[in-house]
């Protein structure tokens, strides 16, 4: 069972009601984090709970799936939605669910959530179920079909309530400036609000799985991986950090309840692939491509699959890396932090170290690349095969090298000419 929060028995100290905040977009995670919370909350004893609203856009599915929470525990603990600032798209839907819905005097609800009729059907009977106006539900979703004039506001094709409108049609059940006027409404005037807390990872975990986060971090773990790859024969400071920010990545999204431990398998054996393609047997390929098909899938399931929007956060992570390789490869390698990327976690004789092999010898000398250099791979130098680095650029396979630099096992080397 998930520890989100630590309550006592509220039964002994007089009413409690518990406030929830969700924030930002519906996803995966929060229909997981909404199940967990009113459970524990209905266990400990609380006399209802307030779910302070902010969405606006997200998952359907995950919608409705906190609908179907709420409905459910509806029986056992009265909850009230509290939309102090929108409810708009599937987060539409999580208020409709609530027998009491209390809305700020600026709020907005409603506002294209999602498309067609099975989304329509969920919405009026969710509205059916607290006894409201099914058509005003139906109306949130974008619409095939014009609806009644109700005299409201419209966004796109789907209608969307100010707070005064909502009130008209008996979509606000009370309009509330602070948490005192919900509780009068759920007839708990002498209740006290306890916040739900949470320990330090579950706070980072919900933070890190946010969208934008987990499309910024993953972006850079998956750059700095891919440049320890490139451009290293051990593995170094840059794919220790890498390989960690993407770990915690995933590890926040299973904490979360939006990732699965499949994906984070599949993600570890891809990159087993590309270690294989890239230092063990370079330039066949299709270690390559199984490697990166993996790590795809693997990232689709651990960032949430379908239900969490895996493919969205899979693309504009990428799209994200690839502009980070770029200026790599742009700016960096013509800059200091090009030779700082080298040194750490690597032997040397001024650290005390002793070179497995001394490449000394070759350093001046002149061969031909064997393998591409991307930019590390393997050269010939006076008959020698060696592995070798570039300082930066690709350098095609048969391309004449010269050595330009040793240090310990790496030997870095330029195009002659």
């Amino acid at each position: 069972m998930s520890t989100f929060f630590t309550v006592g028995d509220a039964r002994a100290d007089g009413p409690r009601v518990a406030k929830i905040e969700l924030h930002g977009m519906v996803t995966g995670s929060m229909a997981s984090f909404v199940d967990d919370q009113l459970s524990q909350a209905w266990r400990a004893g609380y006399s209802g709970v307030i779910l302070d609203i902010d969405l606006n856009g997200g998952s359907d599915d995950a919608a409705q799936e906190i609908k179907s929470t709420i409905l459910a525990r509806s029986a056992d603990i009265p909850i009230a939605a509290y939309v102090h600032d929108r409810a708009l798209g599937p987060g539409s839907l999580i208020p409709i669910a609530c027998k009491t819905i209390a809305m700020s005097p600026a709020a907005t609800i409603g506002g294209n959530a999602g498309a067609g009729q099975p989304v329509k059907l969920d919405y009026k009977a969710t509205a059916d179920a607290n006894q409201r106006n099914n058509a005003i539900a139906m109306a949130f979703v974008y619409a095939d079909n014009p609806w009644p004039n109700y005299g409201v506001l419209t966004v796109g094709s789907a209608m969307t309530l100010t707070t005064k409108q909502a009130q008209a049609v008996q979509y606000c059940d009370v309009v509330a400036t602070d948490y005192p006027a919900v509780l009068q409404k759920m007839g708990l005037q002498n209740a006290t609000i306890e916040p739900i807390q949470f320990n330090f990872w579950t706070a980072a975990a919900r933070w890190i799985a946010q969208p934008w986060a987990t499309i910024l971090l993953l972006a850079i773990g998956i750059a700095l991986v891919i440049l320890e790859m490139l451009t290293m024969h051990s593995w170094g400071l840059a794919g220790i950090a890498g390989g960690i920010i993407v770990l915690l990545i995933f590890a926040a999204h299973i904490a979360v309840g939006n990732g699965s431990w499949i994906g984070l398998i599949l993600f570890v054996a891809g990159l087993i692939c590309l270690v294989f393609e890239v230092h063990i047997l370079p330039g066949h390929g299709i270690s390559a491509i199984i490697g990166l098909i993996l790590i795809t899938v693997g990232m689709y399931f651990a960032l949430g699959g379908s239900q969490g929007g895996g493919w969205y956060t899979v693309a504009a992570a990428m799209m994200t890396t690839v502009g980070i390789m770029v200026a790599f490869f742009i700016y960096l390698p013509k800059s200091k932090v090009w030779a700082k990327l080298g040194q750490p976690m690597r032997q040397s004789a001024s650290a005390g170290y002793v070179a497995s092999e001394d490449y000394t010898e070759f350093l001046g000398r002149s061969g031909t690349a064997t393998t591409l250099l991307r930019p590390s791979g393997t050269a010939e130098i006076d008959g020698v095969k060696l592995p070798v680095v570039s300082e930066g650029e690709f350098i095609p396979a048969g391309t004449s090298v010269h050595v330009i630099l040793v240090q310990g096992n790496r030997i870095v080397v330029s195009k002659n000419g």
